[in-house]
């Protein structure tokens, strides 16, 4: 449509606009710095990564590249190396055999370096960095079944040698190109990171700054571990499986940079899940708060942290296909550049549990939640959406949360009320900053839903009205997602 190619016409001009505002504080130059994140599945086989090398090539001639990369992965995540990693450590700690999972993370990497690197220089370097690494892998695991117990900072050990020889690979394959790229390893940037501490985002875009900014000025291109370090608790707890979505943003903020690329497997964000509904449409512009909502109710759009980071330093982000290049992808950007209303997109989760607590009036209101809350806390319960009243708390529970967890909390709870557990539920929420501008939405969503004998049993809706859920009955999920598709977005 007309309104969309002048999005993104205005996208592309702002990002080669900046480059001089953003020049305070990193290497002058002609051409605009751009972050550019490739995910796992984007590089685990030689003609994927192909495409990326396409990519980077292409950008190389107009920009200044820094490329941040996952731990490669062949085609899913649960054969990616990531989970071979955290495999062959929980092998190691029970003393089974991790070297099976060992081989099969070398020929991944082997079958890059043997069949994408004709240079023999350049293929020796590569296949001593994946031996080299894979060597000292080794050895921490055999230690690991003398002690047969894993730290946080052990974990994290393990974890980044996925991003350390995806990084040091693609290196390579970019070097036989005569691209000027630099690996850069961040496994030591931070002795330990908490992302909880406030101020932690401007402690890592400094360090990140002092590693990275020499690199520019002297028009290197750092191909830089997705992997940022040990963090307190361990990468995968404190932060998450996304955690190099995270390490891209701070990259970003830190060298100032006029776009953040995130390359996917899929052209964007969707109106609604396109393996789910037939009718969703891809959506060419979101806000960052609109991603946040959608990342955490079921769209894996990108982790919530960095899009703290790309709201607090005002980086415009751009989601792409790493195997439709020329597609033009969803932009993650501020409204105000972008006009809209109404719902942009329809998500939902599944296998959730609601609680319903009832307060037996020992205590008054608040410290009737106070004591809720903290025994929440206590229990590790992660709760997603709230609905109270005076004596009735009602709250779904995180889906990673395990239902031993669980009822340990309802347990500790009887002391302040009755508590009942409704399993197998799933969320539906309405997504979209423009929902406060128009009368109604509320009572159109319940409306189709009632139509369609789907019985809510739980509403919330805050105050910024940017996110509308209800809870149903799971078995009803993929019902209620065509119907509010279709009555929110493709009627509207």
């Amino acid at each position: 449509s007309l309104c969309v190619c002048a999005s993104y016409r205005m996208f592309v001009r702002r990002v080669w606009g900046q480059g001089a505002a953003k020049a305070k504080g990193r290497a002058m130059s002609s051409k605009p710095t751009i972050v550019q994140k490739f995910g796992g599945t984007s590089l685990g086989t030689p003609e994927k990564l192909e495409k990326v090398r396409s990519i980077m090539s292409t950008w190389h001639k107009k920009s200044k590249p820094i490329a941040v990369v996952s731990a490669m992965s062949s085609y899913t995540k649960s054969e990616g190396t990531t989970s071979r990693l955290l495999a062959a450590a929980e092998a190691a700690v029970n003393r089974e055999r991790f070297g099976p999972i060992i081989d099969k993370i070398e020929d991944t990497h082997l079958q890059i370096v043997y069949s994408m690197l004709k240079d023999h220089a350049v293929k020796e370097m590569a296949r001593e960095h994946v031996n080299g690494e894979l060597t000292h892998l080794k050895r921490f695991l055999e230690s690991l079944t003398v002690i047969r117990e894993i730290s946080g900072r052990s974990m994290d050990m393990i974890v980044g040698t996925g991003e350390r020889l995806s990084a040091g690979v693609i290196a390579a394959v970019l070097v036989q190109e005569g691209i000027p790229a630099e690996y850069v390893n961040l496994s030591e940037i931070f002795d330990c990171l908490d992302a909880t501490e406030t101020g932690y985002r401007e402690f890592a875009k400094a360090r990140l700054a002092e590693t990275l900014n020499p690199l520019l000025v002297e028009d290197k291109v750092p191909i830089v571990t997705g992997f940022m370090g040990h963090v307190n608790h361990g990468i995968l707890e404190g932060i998450g499986r996304g955690y190099s979505d995270l390490t891209s943003g701070l990259v970003a903020a830190a060298v100032k940079a006029d776009a953040l690329q995130v390359w996917k497997e899929s052209d964007g964000i969707f109106t609604g899940n396109p393996t789910k509904l037939e009718t969703a449409r891809l959506v060419y512009h979101v806000t960052p708060r609109e991603a946040s909502e959608l990342t955490y109710f079921g769209n894996e759009v990108l982790h919530p942290y960095t899009m703290e980071c790309t709201i607090e330093d005002d980086v415009p982000v751009h989601i792409l296909n790493t195997f439709k290049p020329e597609s033009k992808g969803t932009i993650v950007e501020p409204r105000d550049k972008h006009p809209g209303t109404g719902v942009v997109a329809i998500s939902s989760k599944k296998g959730i549990t609601m609680l319903n607590i009832i307060s037996n009036k020992r205590v008054g209101n608040t410290s009737f939640m106070n004591h809720v809350f903290s025994l929440a806390l206590k229990h590790g319960i992660k709760v997603d959406l709230i609905s109270t009243s005076l004596v009735n708390l009602s709250f779904t529970v995180h889906e990673t949360v395990t239902q031993k967890s669980i009822s340990e909390f309802v347990a500790e709870l009887e002391e302040f009320g009755h508590a009942s557990v409704r399993k197998d539920r799933a969320i539906i929420s309405c997504i979209g900053e423009g929902m406060r501008a128009q009368k109604g939405l509320a009572g159109k969503m319940f409306n189709c839903l009632g139509q369609a004998g789907i019985n809510i049993e739980m509403i919330t809706q805050g105050a910024n009205e940017i996110n509308m859920s209800v809870v149903i009955d799971m078995e009803d999920q993929q019902k209620a997602l065509e119907t509010v598709h279709k009555f929110m977005i493709e009627d509207a």
